[in-house]
C-alpha cells in the first residue's frame, strides 16, 4: 500500500470550485484527482509500429548507449547551437533544391 500526503489550500480550491463548500468535498475532489491520475498512469496504450520497424532489443540500446559514450569521451559531440546550425543548414540546402524544380 502507498501513502500519499497532498497539502490542498482550501481558500484557492473554493475560488476555482465555489461548489467545494467543505473539507470533504475537497478531499473527494482530489481523491478523484489522484485516482483519474494513477488511472492515467497504469493504462497500457498500445502503439503499433509501423510495419517493418522492429523495437531495439536491450543489447542494442546498451550497444548504442556504449557508443554515445565512447563517442562523448573522445569529444566528437555538438553543442546545442551547433546541431541547430546542421539543421538549418541542411533544411536550407532542401528548400534550395525543392525551389529549383
Amino acid at each position: 500500500m502507498c501513502t500519499v500526503t497532498i497539502n490542498i489550500d482550501e481558500t484557492q480550491v473554493r475560488k476555482v470550485y465555489p461548489s467545494l463548500t467543505s473539507k470533504e468535498s475537497i478531499t473527494r475532489w482530489a481523491q478523484h484527482l489522484v485516482d483519474a491520475c494513477i488511472a492515467d498512469l497504469t493504462e497500457e496504450e498500445e502503439y503499433p509500429l509501423p510495419e517493418g520497424v522492429k523495437p531495439y532489443t536491450i543489447e542494442e540500446l546498451h550497444e548504442r548507449i556504449r557508443a554515445s559514450e565512447a563517442d562523448f569521451a573522445a569529444g566528437r559531440v555538438y553543442d546545442f547551437d551547433e546541431a541547430m546550425d546542421m539543421i538549418e543548414k541542411e533544411l536550407d540546402e532542401e528548400l534550395e533544391m525543392a525551389e529549383a524544380v
